[in-house]
């Protein structure tokens, strides 16, 4: 009776390690087997394909979203800094007010401000000032005006950019109103008006570094507006070092 008792002791330890062990491989089989394998390499393989996906994305994103914020961002440092040629904006004193800056210094020399305008070369536009000069005083507002004809047969968009020379001027010139880095819809045949309201800031006279300058040149150039958002996207790509 005990030998009874002692075989089928080992056969149940015997039956119980059998039964682990075949589970123990069952579960294990999943991940071994060649199946498995190929699974998880595809995986690990769309993981690390994703990543440069994304990478390029953002980069794409981010490149556009530059170059369609470079036209405010550019304006918004010109017009405060006067850096590279380009008009103040205006110039403020604490409340705001700018009437304090529109006070004529009579007795200071006038100064003669001439105008240019030009076109890209594949804008068909004819864009030029309607006078040639004016003669203002330091503080002394002035008005001119310049006419831009689409002479294309279809509606363009343009974008103007402007610049002030001798350079050192430009943080004394100040633009009250200006149709610059704004788009300008012309229809085909179409010609307009464009008012630029300015004023040379009543400091210019009180520099010694601007005695020696009689006349100062506003230039504006207009470009098609595709061809100056491609501009400033590949400048911007140059800049980053693509």
């Amino acid at each position: 009776m005990s030998a009874q008792r002692s075989v089928l002791a080992a056969e149940n330890r015997f039956f119980s390690r059998s039964a682990f062990q075949h589970q123990q491989h069952a579960s294990a089989a999943p991940f071994n087997s060649p199946q498995s394998q190929h699974r998880n390499t595809s995986t690990i393989h769309k993981l690390t394909t994703k990543e440069p996906r994304y990478y390029t994305l953002s980069l794409i994103l981010g490149t556009v979203a530059l170059a369609y914020g470079s036209v405010p961002l550019y304006k918004m440092i010109c017009t405060q800094t006067g850096w590279g040629g380009q008009p103040i904006l205006t110039h403020r004193t604490g409340d705001g007010d700018t009437a304090s800056r529109v006070t004529p210094v009579t007795d200071s020399r006038r100064l003669r401000i001439t105008f240019n305008g030009s076109v890209s070369d594949v804008l068909p536009w004819k864009f030029t000032p309607q006078q040639r000069e004016v003669r203002v005083l330091p503080g002394e507002t002035a008005l001119a005006f310049y006419t831009a004809t689409n002479k294309g047969p279809q509606d363009i968009i343009g974008i103007a950019t402007y610049s002030v020379t001798p350079g050192q001027v430009a943080p004394y010139f100040s633009k009250i109103q200006c149709f610059c880095f704004e788009e300008q819809k012309l229809n085909a045949g179409e010609s307009v008006d464009m008012p630029v309201f300015f004023y040379i800031d009543p400091d210019f006279a009180t520099d010694p570094n601007m005695k020696g300058i009689d006349t100062i040149t506003l230039s504006y150039t207009f470009s098609d507006e595709r061809l100056y958002a491609d501009c400033l996207q590949k400048r911007n790509m140059t800049t980053m070092g693509f």
